[in-house]
């Protein structure tokens, strides 16, 4: 009869593992509600739930959906740079998009004294490639001169400069030592 106990114990503790490891599997469903192919991109592209169409990171309407149509850095960086400015140690930032390349100048709280971390550039890359997956590079500068110089170039082209343009000034803030990539 003993045996029969430990039997029934192995069953059912086996059974309890495999309830809780399919449990821990959820973490991998989606939160936020994908737009049909037949609503365009603007429609149902938040958290499930949010009625001002938000995402996570709070960019609105079709940013961070991966959806067919391409973002518009030159109307929706701001967006991006509000989402940006969520992350503890940044103050204020800046996009420029080159192709497929994001160049984002950051300023830093007072508060923080450090430099631009890896830690800190993956989640600015998270948030920039959460608006646009056809992000490939994110390159993220902290240096004075550099960020002057994107502010620059981020109000040129909001000002009604194409982008494409000044490509080759973007490219050099990118290939710089202090522009971690």
């Amino acid at each position: 009869m003993r045996l029969s106990k430990w039997t029934l114990f192995c069953a059912l503790l086996v059974v309890a593992a495999l309830s809780l490891a399919g449990c821990m599997n959820s973490g991998n469903r989606a939160d936020t509600a994908m737009p049909s192919p037949s609503a365009g991109a603007t429609a149902g592209t938040g958290s499930v739930g949010d009625p001002e169409g938000a995402n996570q990171s709070g960019l609105q309407n079709g940013a961070g959906t991966g959806s067919a149509t391409p973002f518009d850095w030159k109307n929706n960086a701001a967006q991006v740079e509000t989402a940006l400015n969520q992350i503890s140690e940044i103050a204020d930032s800046r996009v420029v998009v080159s192709g497929t390349t994001a160049l984002v100048a950051v300023r830093y709280t007072d508060a923080y004294q450090g430099d631009t971390t890896e830690r800190i550039r993956e989640m600015v890359a998270g948030v920039v490639r959460e608006a646009d997956p056809t992000i490939q590079t994110v390159a993220v500068t902290s240096e004075e001169d550099d960020v002057t110089d994107v502010y620059a170039i981020s109000d040129r082209i909001r000002a009604g400069e194409n982008a494409a343009d000044m490509a080759e000034e973007i490219d050099r803030i990118v290939r710089n030592p202090t522009t971690l990539r």
